[in-house]
C-alpha cells in the first residue's frame, strides 16, 4: 500500500502488486480506472504466469475512489448534489485549476514515485487508463518522457467532436478553457512519437465508438 504526496494536502493512494518472481527488466504497469483502484486486482490468465506479469501499480486520482469529493455537512439532499464530480469540476474551474490538470499532476507524482522507488526504479513505466481518465493520462504522457508506452481504452477521440455535437456526454472534468485555440487530443498524441500508443475503442463526444480509421 502506497500514499504518494501529489500536492499540499493531497495524498494519492495506490497499490503496488509485485510478482513473487521477476527480473529487473520487468516493466511497471500504472493503471487508472474511473471505478477506482479497488477494482484493479489482476489475476494471471492461462497463457500468462505470475513470472511473466508486469509489476502493477493501481492508483486513485483526485475525484476517484478514496479521493472522491467529501460529503459535506448540512442538508443531505443539498450535500449529495454537491458531492457529484460535475460540481467538483465546476469548483475547480472557478479556482482556475481544471480537474483534468489536477489528475494529470497526480499521475506525474505517481510516475516520479515509481522512478524513485527501489522496487521499481529503472524499469519501463507503461500507463493504462480507461474512459474519462484517458485524457489526463494523455496529458501526463505528453509532459513526462518516463512514460514509455500508453494504453487508452474507451477514451474521447478529440475535443473537436464535442464542438461538433449538439449533445454530448463527455464529463466537464476533462474540459480546459481555450484548449482548442492551441491543440487537440490527436495532436498531443502525435507529439509522443516514437513512444507507442494503443487506442482501444475510442469514442466520440456522445460516447459512441468511432471507426478504427
Amino acid at each position: 500500500a502506497w500514499q504518494i504526496r501529489s500536492a499540499v494536502g493531497v495524498e494519492v493512494p495506490a497499490w503496488l502488486l509485485v510478482p513473487t518472481s521477476h527480473n529487473k527488466s520487468t516493466p511497471v504497469l500504472l493503471c487508472l480506472d474511473p471505478q477506482g483502484r479497488e477494482d484493479l486486482w489482476f489475476e494471471p490468465g492461462p497463457d500468462r504466469t505470475p513470472e511473466q506479469m508486469p509489476l502493477v501499480c493501481a492508483a486513485d486520482v483526485r475525484g476517484i475512489g478514496d479521493l472522491s469529493p467529501e460529503f459535506s455537512p448540512g442538508a443531505a439532499e443539498y450535500a449529495r448534489w454537491h458531492q457529484a464530480e460535475e460540481n467538483y469540476a465546476w469548483g475547480s474551474l472557478i479556482f482556475g485549476r481544471p480537474l483534468v490538470g489536477q489528475r494529470a499532476g497526480d499521475i506525474l507524482a505517481l510516475v516520479a514515485a515509481l522512478a524513485g522507488n527501489p522496487e521499481t526504479a529503472g524499469r519501463p513505466i507503461k500507463l493504462a487508463a480507461r474512459g474519462k481518465l484517458t485524457v489526463p493520462a494523455l496529458f501526463a504522457a505528453a509532459l513526462e518522457r518516463r512514460i514509455a508506452e500508453l494504453y487508452l481504452a474507451g477514451g474521447l477521440i478529440a475535443f473537436e467532436s464535442v464542438i461538433e455535437s449538439e449533445t454530448y456526454s463527455h464529463p466537464l472534468a476533462n474540459f480546459v478553457p481555450g484548449l482548442l485555440n492551441h491543440t487537440d487530443l490527436p495532436e498531443i498524441a502525435a507529439a509522443l512519437v516514437p513512444r507507442p500508443i494503443v487506442l482501444a475503442g475510442p469514442v466520440d463526444a456522445s460516447g459512441r465508438e468511432v471507426p478504427a480509421a
